[in-house]
């Protein structure tokens, strides 16, 4: 059985954790990890004192770098997401099961490479479990509609690829998504929703007209590409106001007392091209 040693920090106030040694469950893929050092079914590793989180969460994640075999090899830095309540557990143990089963094709792609979940007892008889990952890119830290075009659509790529695997994300947000250098991953999946049938074809058509939602395959991709993207053209154009907008745009003619049309830009009133972007 795989073990993963965690040696913690001892700089942390309060905190008297100083190492553990967790076994691998169903889902623990040691051989990913085996090369950098350490025997083929023991791990070391030594977490990074700047925690992601709360180091006093019940749910911390932390950066860990492995025990290195020969000092002049490079070693992954990891991330480790922990459950320190055995309700927690029981959702880290879904998360793992994704990455092992339904996502596993999409690992180094779609989503970071997972090297299992390992499970313990510490020394006061508390349950906690770590779920070991891929330390890949930097969370997202605008809201989607700011990024650009060609990243909101490889987001879109990437997010239709668990669709096409059957399930929805459950829990997708900015802080759920990874970047780096144009590339993409997907984090989290204790909320996956199953059963999912989506019936659209990935071509997400940015800037052009918004699309029928029938027609468009799935309602969940398409409420995200409206909402939350905004790859449409009714958000680079006034549409939403509609004929207000085309009427304020006529001038009368004095003499004729007969509306005419004008493409005069000046003619535009200010608050009209202000709802011409509209902030949710």
């Amino acid at each position: 059985m795989p073990i993963l040693n965690v040696k913690f920090p001892d700089q942390w106030p309060g905190w008297s954790i100083k190492e553990c040694n967790l076994a691998g469950v169903a889902h623990s893929d040691m051989e990913k990890l085996s090369k950098y050092g350490g025997e083929q079914d023991i791990v070391s590793v030594s977490v990074d004192p700047r925690a992601i989180t709360d180091y006093y969460s019940d749910s911390p994640v932390f950066r860990g770098t492995l025990s290195r075999r020969h000092p002049m090899s490079k070693a992954p830095t990891l991330i480790m997401k922990f459950a320190m309540r055995e309700d927690f557990i029981e959702d880290l143990a879904q998360e793992a099961s994704m990455y092992a089963g339904p996502l596993k094709t999409l690992q180094g792609t779609t989503i970071p490479e997972s090297y299992g979940l390992y499970v313990g007892t510490l020394d006061d008889g508390q349950c906690v479990a770590c779920l070991l990952l891929e330390c890949w890119g930097d969370v997202i830290r605008k809201p989607f509609s700011q990024l650009p075009m060609q990243t909101r659509v490889r987001i879109l790529e990437r997010l239709g690829e668990i669709h096409k695997q059957g399930f929805l994300h459950g829990d997708f947000a900015e802080r759920n998504v990874l970047q780096k250098n144009g590339d993409i991953r997907l984090i989290d999946f204790d909320q996956v929703v199953p059963d999912h049938h989506c019936n659209c074809d990935m071509d997400f058509r940015p800037g052009e007209p918004l699309p029928d939602q029938k027609n468009f395959g799935c309602r969940h991709l398409w409420e995200v590409c409206r909402n939350e993207m905004r790859i449409w053209s009714e958000y680079s154009f006034p549409r939403l106001v509609g004929e207000r907008y085309l009427t304020l745009l006529r001038i009368r003619d004095e003499k004729t007392g007969k509306i005419k049309n004008t493409n005069n830009q000046s003619k535009r009133p200010t608050f009209v091209l202000d709802n011409a972007y509209p902030v949710s």
